[in-house]
């Protein structure tokens, strides 16, 4: 053929091959709007200026340098070469701010690749937290619909960070706990606003009430829809059955059963969710701005003023991270100092038995004054909360109302938790899965998958015991307990989302997807309950399991569920035994029943449940971690162990004259070597609870003997520990 007719069939064919490909012009935009892929606005106003002027300079190359420069890191991460990998990272976010998988690439090399190149747990946090950061801050406030970003955010959280595989898992633990404490301080007295003779109100949002029950009921529409459309294809005579099932059970799925009525039965775990419900919403319910704040409170405008003598400069703005937590800031000067003025005084105990080393006492006293600490003055604790929503909405992209409602939800979240972090985020991320168009049933299944790992930690890990070591929080004392308050929780979660995202019609239970994972959920919340004495409840759950899951795919009945309850936990024990946190839990369990059989009297019982958590203790600690795993494997000591259990024992709000009288026959038969480490913890609690209920504090929890001895022989455990090697063994590459 001759070369000129081959040059002309060539144009004829790329004009029409341009002709055919601008037609498609309008859909290509529709869906890159859809997916938050072209702005809405000029270019400089969605973009930072040095990324606005690297996307105008390329132009249209843009494209073909990210590409270049992506294979290229993808090379560098091949060979090991991290910090290449890394930098070139850097310059594809900058060309490509819209582009959620290099935000993704970027955060992951750091928090997971970059990190385990370094051998201090400072250098490990700074790694991690700053992929963290790249995320939160950056990669979703430029691509807010890219759901992916949030899932990624909220692995960071409940995998590096929650989880043990990492050696320095505590240190992000520490690290994040002080965050919080120094924003939130600790939980609230767990009565609350609680009065016996007042009404209460418990908090009117539940399971299914949520983003993810919305979301998953658009999903289940959806699959309604294409499964008429098929009946009508093919005849409705062939799967009219199926469709009308499926019908039913999405009108049952639309229309739940009523909330509960107010006036049913009032538990512990009631009073507990509604006062960290109410601690969270004082913050949320706080002005937003200045000018809001002086017009509520006037009494503000002169404190505002007077904190400038303490170096305290509070303006409407901006507030990021780094500048909170800067030395100087405003963690170091207000939130710092107001900590060490409100916490109990176990807390932050090294600072209050060395002003020497500290000398900020003339300064904290200043800022009593001016905020009125001691009289409770509300307008100090009206700019106090106005502060902290500031800091969560702007330093940690947190809004107090969303922190609120997964409380209402969920249950008494402690936001000092990692495993906060990664239910709140990957709630945020369904305001994405909302509106995807794509792949919605898989983003349903792995956001609720998700929402099971982050609830079962907090069930595991929850109540936290932290006293945090401020010259360095990587020495700071920190402990967790089982919640039980998120059983009911997680048990309703897989009873909602997955019956949504995967049902089976015609069983019972969590749907064909969350099958597995309910039943290893139950079997874990029996144990916990069973050696926590709560046996009725163990019962509860256990004849769901029997009746539910009981029967094989045969029809024939699972004889392992035809054991006794105790047998039945003793046997699912023994199978589970040796991981951290069945060991933790079974120790947890066998203490609280101890203090539980204390409090009846039987002080023989009691002493044998002691006695088997401590050689479950040194079984594990001593025989089962091995010496390269003791820096994240190993359990604190067993009298830390025991003086949270107590605490947290003790600590359970007593809404009857009969739980409290309990609790004082806990005191009297308690040694004092075990009264003195929670006695300054609980003496406010204990007076309150005694005041309800015309109770003698000082007769029902008589101070220990030789309490200020031993005040002054044991500052907090965080100070106690602070000598002692942090190991930090290199990696062998």
């Amino acid at each position: 053929m001759h070369p000129r007719l081959v040059q002309f069939l060539a144009l004829l064919a790329t004009a029409g091959l341009l002709f055919g490909s601008s037609r498609l012009i309008g859909r290509i935009n529709e869906g890159r709007l859809q997916l938050d892929q072209m702005g809405k606005t000029a270019i400089e106003e969605t973009t930072p200026p040095e990324y606005a002027f690297l996307i105008q300079a390329f132009g249209a190359f843009r494209g073909i340098v990210t590409n270049v420069l992506f294979i290229r890191a993808e090379e560098y991460k091949q060979k090991g070469r991290y910090y290449d990998a890394m930098q070139l990272a850097s310059w594809i976010c900058k060309l490509q701010p819209k582009f959620p998988s290099v935000w993704s690439f970027h955060a992951w090399n750091m928090a997971w690749n970059i990190s385990v190149t370094t051998y201090t747990p400072e250098e490990r946090w700074n790694w991690v937290y700053n992929g963290v950061k790249l995320l939160r801050d950056e990669g979703i406030f430029y691509n807010p619909r890219a759901i992916n970003l949030y899932k990624d955010l909220a692995w960071i959280f409940v995998n590096k960070m929650s989880a043990t595989t990492d050696q320095y898992h505590l240190f992000y633990k520490k690290n994040w706990a002080w965050r919080m404490h120094l924003v939130l301080g600790s939980p609230p007295d767990p009565l609350g606003d609680y009065r016996p003779d007042e009404e209460f109100k418990r908090v009117d949002i539940e399971i299914g009430d949520d983003r993810l029950a919305e979301a998953t009921l658009i999903a289940a529409r959806m699959r309604m829809e294409n499964l008429k459309q098929k009946a009508e294809e093919r005849g409705k005579w062939y799967d009219i059955e199926a469709y009308e099932a499926a019908q039913r059970f999405l009108e049952e799925l639309e229309n739940p059963p009523e909330d509960r009525e107010d006036s049913e039965p009032l538990t512990p775990s009631d009073l507990v969710q509604r006062a960290f419900y109410d601690w969270i919403m004082e913050t949320a319910d706080a002005p937003d701005t200045l000018a809001e704040l002086y017009a509520r409170h006037p009494e503000t405008i002169a404190m505002v003023r007077a904190l400038r003598e303490l170096d305290i400069r509070v303006s409407d703005d901006p507030i990021n991270e780094t500048q909170f937590m800067r030395r100087g800031g405003l963690a170091d000067n207000l939130f710092y100092r107001y900590r060490v003025l409100t916490e109990p005084p176990a807390l932050l105990a090294e600072v209050l038995k060395n002003p020497d080393q500290d000398g900020d006492q003339a300064n904290r006293d200043r800022l009593a004054a001016i905020l009125g600490i001691e009289e409770r003055n509300p307008a100090g604790r009206a700019l106090v909360h106005c502060l902290q929503k500031r800091v969560l909405r702007e330093a940690f992209k947190l809004e107090p109302s969303r922190m609120a409602d997964l409380i209402a939800t969920f249950g008494p979240i402690d936001y000092r938790a990692v495993d906060s972090q990664s239910l709140y985020w990957v709630n945020e991320g369904l305001i994405t899965a909302e509106e995807s168009p794509r792949n919605i049933r898989n983003d349903k299944t792995n956001t609720a998958r998700m929402i099971f790992f982050s609830l079962r930690n907090l069930m595991q890990r929850n109540r936290i015991t932290f006293e945090p070591f401020t010259f360095d929080v990587n020495y700071a004392y920190i402990n967790f307990n089982p919640d039980l308050n998120f059983i009911e929780s997680m048990h309703d979660a897989f009873l909602t989302y997955g019956v949504m995202i995967d049902p089976e019609p015609e069983k019972k239970g969590a749907g064909f997807t969350f099958r597995t994972g309910h039943i290893n959920f139950l079997a874990e919340a029996i144990r916990l309950l069973y050696f926590a004495n709560r046996v009725q409840e163990a019962s509860k759950y256990y004849n769901y399991l029997r009746e539910t899951y009981g029967s094989r795919e045969d029809g024939s009945f699972n004889t392992e569920y035809a054991k006794p309850l105790r047998d039945y936990v003793i046997d699912t024990m023994n199978e589970t035994a040796g991981t951290q946190s069945e060991e933790r839990n079974r120790i947890y369990g066998l203490l609280d029943s101890a203090w539980q059989q204390l409090a009846d009297g039987n002080t023989a019982q009691a002493s044998l449940l002691i006695e088997s958590a401590q050689r479950a203790h040194f079984r594990y600690n001593e025989e089962d971690v091995g010496e390269e795993e003791i820096v994240k494997m190993a359990l604190p000591s067993f009298e830390d162990m025991q003086t949270d259990t107590l605490f947290v024992y003790l600590r359970r709000p007593a809404i009857a004259p009969g739980l409290l009288l309990e609790k004082a026959r806990l005191w009297r038969y308690l040694s004092p070597a075990l009264k003195q480490p929670v006695y300054d913890l609980l003496l406010t609690q204990f007076t309150q609870e005694c005041d309800l209920y015309e109770f003698d504090a000082t007769v029902a929890f008589a101070e220990p003997p030789g309490m200020q001895a031993w005040r002054d022989a044991h500052p907090s455990r965080a100070e106690q520990k602070k000598d002692d090697p942090v190991e930090t063994p290199a990696q062998n590459d």
